[in-house]
Order: C-alpha cells, then sequence, then structure tokens
C-alpha cells in the first residue's frame, strides 16, 4: 500500500470519529433526554438524525454484543442473560422513536429512509441472534437453570432468551443461518413496501362531488367534512371524499347507491391493481415466511408461530375457527336474510350487494329497536370520551391522569399528553401521549397502542413506560366537534387497553413487560375494557350532548345494550373468515397458491356470505402482511373468549369492585410476560378459562347445549392439557 494511501486511510478514520462525535453532539437521539421522566425530545428529532443515529447506535450495541461475548469470566445469569437485555439501549431509543413517528406522522422524507434503516436494524439482529460463541454463553447459563437461584421473572428471561435464539436459528449450520438471513433482510423490505404501498394507496383515491344532493342522507357532520376537506384542496363549493378516515359514513347513510358502491369498491381496491399494487408483496412475503418455517424445521409459518403461542398448533386454532364458524355462520345468515327482505320490502332492492349491508343493515337496526345511531353521536364528543375513559381508568385502577400542555413535547400539535400517578402511593408510573385525528397520506389507517419505552430497568433504575394510542377519527370543523360512534368510542377504551397494559407493568426486564405476552394473549386488556364503554354508570360520566350538557338518555342506553346480539353472527362469522384467511396463507404451503384472488375466493366460497364484488383484502390486510398477526389473526375472537368470561365477575361484584379491579390490575396488567399467560389468567380468575362465555354474552349458546360446546370448544387455544 502507497504512503499517500495510508495518510488517507488515516484522515478518513479521524474524520468518521469526528463526525460522530459532532452527531453525538448535535443529535437529539444520542444522547439520554434531559426532559422530565425521560421522555423523548420530539421537537427536535429532525429526519437527519436517524441514519447517522442508528450507526452510532449499532456500534453500541456492537461493543456491548463483544464484551459479553470476550468476557473471561464463566457465563452467568447476571454477565450474559440480563447483560444482553440491557445492551443496545440507544439503538433501542433510535428505532422506538422512528417507528412512532413513521406510523402517525411519515412523510416523503421518512419513507425515503425507512427501508435502509429498517434493513440495518435486521442485519444487526441476525448479527446477534446468529452468533454461535454469544449463544454458546447463553446455553451455557441455560443448561445451569435448574440450579441457579433464579425469581420466576429471571427464569422467564432465561427462557425467553435461550428460546430467542434457537427460534432465530442459532442451532442451524452456517449454510442454513446464511440463507435464514437473506430471507430476514427480504422480508424487512417487502413488509415495508407493502406498508408504504397500503399508505400512499390510500392517500391516493379522492372523490368530487359537485352537489350536496348526491350526499342525501348523509348526516351534517360528514357532509361539513367532505367540503371542508374539499375548501382546504382549493375545490370551494364541492365536496372531497378520501379513505382516510375510512369514510363509513357513505356506506352506513348514502342514500346514493351508485356512490356506496363506489366508495365500497375503492376501500376493497387498496393496494389492488395500481401503481401501489401488493399482490406480488403478498405471495413473496408468504412464500418466504413457509421457507424460513422449513428452515427452522417446521412444515408451515403457522406452525412455527404457533408453537411459541397458547394455541400451540394449527390444528387448535382451526378446529377453534371451526368451532366459531358452527355457532356464527346459521346466526350470519339468518341476519343476511332479514337485511335483504328489509332491503326488498323497502326500496325493492333485488340484487343485493356488499355496499347495500351497512345501509340497510342499519336502518334495520334502528326501526327494530326505535333508535337512530346517529342520535347517538351528539353525545360522544370526543374530548368528554376521553374524559371518561380517564375517569373510567382512575376509578377501576386506582390511578390519576393528569392532562400537562407544554411541559413534554410531541409529533404532531394533535397529540395529548397525561401524567398517570398511582393513587395510592403517589408514584409516578407513566406518561401517556393519545393521537387520535386521521392525517391522510401521513398516517396509517386503523388504530393501535406503542411505547416510546417499556417499563423495565435502564441506567441502573426501573424506569417506567412511556406509551401511546393512535386513531383515525374525523378532525373537528369549523362547525362540528369530532363526534363518535358507539363503535368508535369503543375504539377508544379499546386501544386504552393496550396502553394500560403497558402503564401499570410491573418488572424489570423491558422484553418481558407490558404488551410483550405471547400474542394471543395481547387482546385480553384491551378487549376487556370496551365492556365498561357500554354501561350507564360509566356512560354517565361522559355521554353528555355537546350542546345542552343533556345526559344520554337512560332508555336509549337500554336499547344499546338490548341490540348489541342483533347482529352478532353476522360479525362473528366476519372475524372468523379473517382468521381463516390468515391460516389459509400461513398453515401450508404457498406454492400451491395460484393467485391472491383464488385464494380468497375459494375461502369465501366455503365461510363468506358474499362473493368478492372488488380487489382481494390480502392486498391490504396490515395485520398479517405488514404488522405482527400472521397466524395470529384468530386470537381477537380468543382474546373475547377471554375477556367475556374475565367481566362477569365484574357484572356479578360491581363495576368498580375494589378487590376485584386491584386483583385484575396486579395480574392481567402488571404481570405482562414475566409468567405464563395461562398462570396470569388463573391468577386473576381462580380457575381455567370458561369456552362459553362469549357465546353466553352474545346469545348465541343453544338452550342446555352448555356441555356440548364446551367439548367441542376443547380444540381450541385453552385446548386439553398439552
Amino acid at each position: 500500500m502507497s504512503p499517500f494511501r495510508n495518510v488517507f486511510n488515516a484522515l478518513s478514520k479521524c474524520a468518521k470519529k469526528a463526525f460522530n462525535f459532532v452527531s453525538r453532539w448535535r443529535n437529539p437521539l444520542l444522547e439520554p433526554s434531559d426532559l422530565p421522566h425521560g421522555a423523548p425530545p420530539l421537537d427536535k428529532v429532525k429526519v437527519r438524525h436517524f441514519l447517522s443515529a442508528q450507526e452510532v447506535g449499532i456500534k453500541e450495541a456492537q461493543r456491548d454484543i463483544e464484551a459479553i461475548k470476550t468476557n473471561p469470566a464463566p457465563a452467568t445469569f447476571e454477565n450474559t442473560i440480563e447483560a444482553l437485555e440491557f445492551s443496545g439501549r440507544t439503538l433501542n431509543r433510535v428505532m422506538s422513536v422512528f417507528g412512532n413517528i413513521i406510523a402517525a406522522a411519515s412523510t416523503k422524507s421518512l419513507q425515503g429512509i425507512e427501508e435502509e434503516l429498517k434493513l440495518a436494524s435486521v442485519k444487526h439482529g441476525n448479527d446477534v441472534m446468529l452468533d454461535s460463541d454469544l449463544f454458546k454463553r447463553v446455553k451455557e447459563v441455560y443448561d445451569q437453570r435448574d440450579g441457579l437461584k433464579l425469581s420466576d421473572e429471571q427464569r422467564m428471561l432465561l427462557e425467553e432468551t435461550y428460546k430467542g435464539f434457537v427460534r432465530s436459528g442459532a442451532l442451524l449450520d452456517d449454510t442454513q443461518k446464511t440463507r435464514l438471513r437473506e430471507i430476514s433482510e427480504k422480508m424487512s423490505e417487502l413488509r415495508t413496501k407493502y406498508k408504504n404501498n397500503n399508505l400512499k394507496s390510500t392517500a391516493a383515491f379522492q372523490k368530487v362531488l359537485e352537489s350536496e344532493a348526491e350526499l342525501a342522507g348523509v348526516p351534517d357532520r360528514a357532509k361539513a367534512a367532505y367540503r371542508e376537506a374539499a375548501e382546504t384542496a382549493g375545490l370551494t363549493g364541492k365536496f372531497l371524499i378520501k379513505l382516510s378516515p375510512p369514510p363509513i359514513d357513505i356506506l352506513s347513510y348514502a342514500e346514493n347507491r351508485g356512490l356506496r358502491e363506489e366508495i365500497s369498491r375503492a376501500l376493497s381496491n387498496v393496494a389492488y391493481k395500481d401503481e401501489f399494487d401488493n399482490t406480488k408483496n403478498a405471495m413473496e412475503i408468504a412464500k418466504l415466511r413457509h421457507e424460513a418455517a422449513g428452515i427452522m424445521g417446521f412444515d408451515s409459518h403457522a406452525a412455527f408461530v404457533l408453537d411459541n403461542r397458547m394455541a400451540k398448533t394449527p390444528e387448535a386454532v382451526n378446529g377453534f375457527l371451526a368451532a366459531n364458524e358452527k355457532v356464527y355462520r346459521p346466526a350470519a345468515e339468518e341476519y343476511l336474510q332479514k337485511v335483504k327482505d328489509y332491503a326488498q320490502k323497502t326500496d325493492g332492492i333485488t340484487d343485493f350487494k356488499p355496499w347495500d349491508m351497512g345501509y340497510y343493515g342499519r336502518r334495520l337496526k334502528e326501526e327494530e329497536f326505535s333508535l337512530s345511531m346517529e342520535s347517538l353521536r351528539p353525545y360522544f364528543d370526543l374530548e368528554k370520551v376521553l374524559d371518561g375513559m380517564r375517569k373510567h381508568a382512575e376509578k377501576l385502577f386506582n390511578i390519576d391522569m393528569t392532562e400537562v400542555k407544554g411541559k413534554y413535547p410531541v409529533y404532531h400539535n394533535d397529540v395529548k399528553v397525561y401524567e398517570v400517578t398511582d393513587k395510592k402511593s403517589g408514584e409516578m408510573i407513566g406518561l401517556f401521549y393519545g393521537d387520535y385525528y386521521a392525517r391522510a397520506g401521513a398516517k396509517t389507517n386503523g388504530a393501535w397502542m406503542n411505547t416510546f419505552r417499556g417499563r423495565g430497568i435502564e441506567g441502573g433504575e426501573n424506569q417506567f413506560a412511556i406509551v401511546t394510542n393512535v386513531c383515525n377519527f374525523q378532525k373537528p370543523t369549523k362547525d362540528h366537534p369530532t363526534l363518535l360512534s358507539l363503535d368508535e368510542v369503543r375504539t377508544v377504551f379499546h386501544e386504552f387497553g393496550h396502553g394500560l397494559h403497558a402503564l401499570l407493568a410491573k418488572g424489570d426486564y423491558a422484553s418481558l413487560t407490558g404488551t410483550n405476552v405471547k400474542w394471543d394473549f395481547v387482546e385480553l386488556p384491551s378487549q376487556l375494557q370496551e365492556n365498561w364503554a357500554k354501561q350507564k354508570e360509566v356512560l354517565d360520566t361522559f355521554a353528555r350532548h355537546h350542546k345542552n350538557g343533556d345526559l344520554l338518555p337512560e332508555d336509549l342506553i337500554k336499547k344499546i345494550n338490548d341490540m348489541e346480539n342483533f347482529d352478532a353472527g353476522y360479525f362473528g362469522l366476519r372475524q372468523t373468515f379473517l382468521g381463516k384467511l390468515d391460516m389459509a396463507w400461513h398453515g401450508g404451503d404457498p406454492k400451491s397458491i395460484t393467485s391472491v384472488e383464488d385464494l380468497e375466493d375459494k375461502l369465501i366460497a366455503e365461510t363468506w356470505l358474499f362473493p368478492r364484488a372488488a380487489g382481494p383484502m390480502s392486498t391490504s390486510f396490515g395485520h398479517i402482511f405488514s404488522g405482527g398477526y400472521s397466524a395470529g389473526y384468530y386470537s381477537y375472537k380468543w382474546a373475547e373468549v377471554l375477556e367475556a368470561d374475565m367481566f362477569e365477575e365484574f357484572e356479578q361484584k360491581g363495576l368498580y369492585d375494589r378487590a376485584t379491579g386491584d386483583r385484575l390490575r396486579d395480574t392481567i396488567y402488571a404481570q405482562g410476560g414475566t409468567r405464563d399467560p395461562m398462570e396470569i389468567f388463573k391468577d386473576a380468575k381462580g380457575r381455567e378459562p370458561d369456552p362459553n362465555a362469549l357465546f353466553r354474552r352474545e346469545g348465541l349458546l343453544p338452550q342446555n347445549d352448555n356441555e356440548t360446546q364446551k367439548a367441542e370448544r376443547k380444540s381450541g387455544p385453552q385446548g386439553p392439557k398439552q
């Protein structure tokens, strides 16, 4: 090598070190936050900070791992398992901030670095989990587990750490490891493309209406939102309909059948046969998942995933879904026929279509129960709902929530921040960020919970969780506040249930606290909270008319609860169909799938009530293709079984019975993944789940058929002892 080259290399190294030093000095992601309680400095974080911060974070994490591997002392729980748990904190901080912002406040600049950022993170993760020397030390500790004096939580961390390495390929040969790396890196790319295609395709659609007459039947508050959207787009005097927030009001209220059809087809055609088509991405994701499962020694992706879930096997899940279908299908078919008959009787509709279901189903329900669903919205002002949610959580779990303004920076001015404290001790137990309004093209559709920081030891101290809830409700207009539907009220309570799972967490290890549980247990704390949103005692705290302050009348509350099971069979079958679609993608070899369309059409013919009238939902089914629910969508229905059983105790003892609430907090919400979920449930309930609790609540359990149903449902995730 020439002297010039030596000098050049030396200067390059110095320059890089100087750059890293300056980056650290000026990059808010690279230093512990100086804000109260370590809150993220979101006002200072810019797009340019992420890549350089990730580079530094990966190097720090590599040094952490190298220190563990080269430690001359024998491997112990403290110097290996705990050390791994506490490694890479800078990288974790960078990726948590990025993950929250890219989902809720995305920009083209952020999307431009997303693939590179996620790929680098995946590569680093592979380097760690496939490191033979590191795994050797982990295994040394694991092999001694029965002789170690470990707490239950420590033992769980050891078991989960060892299992994590094994399930990541640590026992594979070098050729298999290389291929597994290639698959995981390609998967990172495909899942990012799939997600962003959904975002872009959703944002690309717009329907401009020239006349208000075309919106006959649509509530004034929705028309005002469409009018304001048009004005913002420079289309004064017109009406602009987008797909975010989802235009459910069109499907439920528009008398214009052609408009309902167009919007229904647009929703079904997201990321299908446009420039953002996800057909190939879905097929390739499924094939790569299957190949990876085969390398790991499993027959299918579902078999691999479920081996680490409560369900254990695809057979258990398929049995659970089949039992659901047996109960739901007759009720769903009966309901559909009622709606069809009503549509023909009232409007002469003889060619009933999917876009007629929401409209005539809503009208039939309102007529049967003498209740206008729209008449409920004035009582569900989002601000009052949030206040009611806060009061409910305070009363149920003996906590205080205080909204604070200006103390903690946010990524968008729509975001609210609350400090959460324990009422008994006064101890701060968490920060909660609520972000509730839709932002087309910037925010992913749907509703979710996430964290900036999970509960656990960091820097030698046990830090509380910093939690987010994100929804996609219509923003207030000049003349109308954000008035929610009853289902949207439940969404608020549902997502806050996830949030409470993190806020109320106890434990030392962030990888085991909060929502870090087996995936078919994760929806229990969220779906359980929905039950309180329909109780008079709770509704009286927030359901007041936004104009005159009158309480939601008691007769309307009774009707709300009376109509609860009116269409339970239909929606139960819908969720069952989605669970079966997930298993159709992941329960076998996808090479047998000739096309996305054929897969869905076959399953629709077997399970659902309408033939496909537009694009397949698999091109926009983010839960299973870009989210965390692959081979796990059944967990929504399974969690309903658990929460229906759990809530019966509150119905019997009182909605805010102190002892029951404290036990719920100390078990389901506090223990997270520190113990086996079935053991946690049994501590909370005093027994294993009753598989018929959901059917009882839905009014679908046949009279005197309890034991028969119980036997059939034993093939589900509770299942026989395994």
